[in-house]
């Protein structure tokens, strides 16, 4: 039984990818740039935070300084106007938070998302008191998998990692709990590339919202 839960955003609680898609065609388009991504192909661009998603995006320049910031300035603005246009809860995952929050479990975010869009995007999907904490990607703090953030939320709340899962879709989110000392649980609604060696190092998989529910509480069903 695990008193707290943190969760991963994009591929996990929010299906993100179709406006992140968008952004990053039009920002490539902005900067002149020929190509653009389908939606498969942009699910290879993320997890790693919006400095690694620009290099991705930029392919055989991504070392390129000046095209990185080009880009970036095009895309952060592009993306903040569309991130609610498609994007939406998995279903069940909102009834499956409602139910752990009515039985007194803790709930928090933690995400390589800028900080500000990642708690603009949370509002808009999710009750105002649902999660704890928000924490997205700041100045100053590496991105997931290093466990700064993670570590950031049970100092802060003072949460026991014995008491403390992590939910998320990839191997980020995988080795970001290793690195933090916590659980692990892996959902496979998301983007994760769900290869056997990564399931091997998951502590749980689940495959629909309210499994989480189970992980959680240490009973079956709701």
């Amino acid at each position: 039984m695990f008193k707290n839960v943190i969760f991963d955003l994009d591929g996990t609680l929010l299906d993100t990818l179709p406006d992140i898609r968008v952004a990053i065609n039009e920002a490539l388009k902005e900067c002149g740039y020929s190509y653009s991504f389908s939606l498969k192909e942009a699910k290879a661009l993320i997890g790693n935070g919006t400095d690694i998603l620009v290099k991705r995006a930029l392919k055989d320049k991504e070392e390129d300084n000046d095209a990185f910031t080009n880009l970036k300035k095009a895309y952060l603005p592009l993306y903040k106007l569309r991130q609610n246009e498609h994007c939406k809860p998995y279903n069940g995952l909102k009834e499956a938070l409602s139910f752990l929050s009515q039985r007194g479990t803790s709930l928090f975010v933690c995400t390589n998302k800028p900080d500000e869009l990642a708690k603009i995007i949370i509002s808009k999907h999710f009750e105002k008191d649902t999660f704890k904490q928000i924490k997205g990607n700041e100045e100053g703090y590496p991105v997931k998998p290093d466990p700064s953030l993670v570590n950031k939320i049970i100092e802060l709340f003072s949460l026991k990692r014995e008491e403390t899962l992590f939910v998320g879709d990839s191997i980020v989110d995988v080795e970001t709990a290793r690195n933090a000392n916590i659980k692990c649980c892996l959902v496979l609604w998301g983007y994760g590339n769900y290869k056997p060696a990564l399931l091997k190092q998951a502590d749980y998989i689940v495959k629909k919202p309210k499994e989480i529910v189970q992980v959680v509480l240490g009973k079956e069903g709701w």
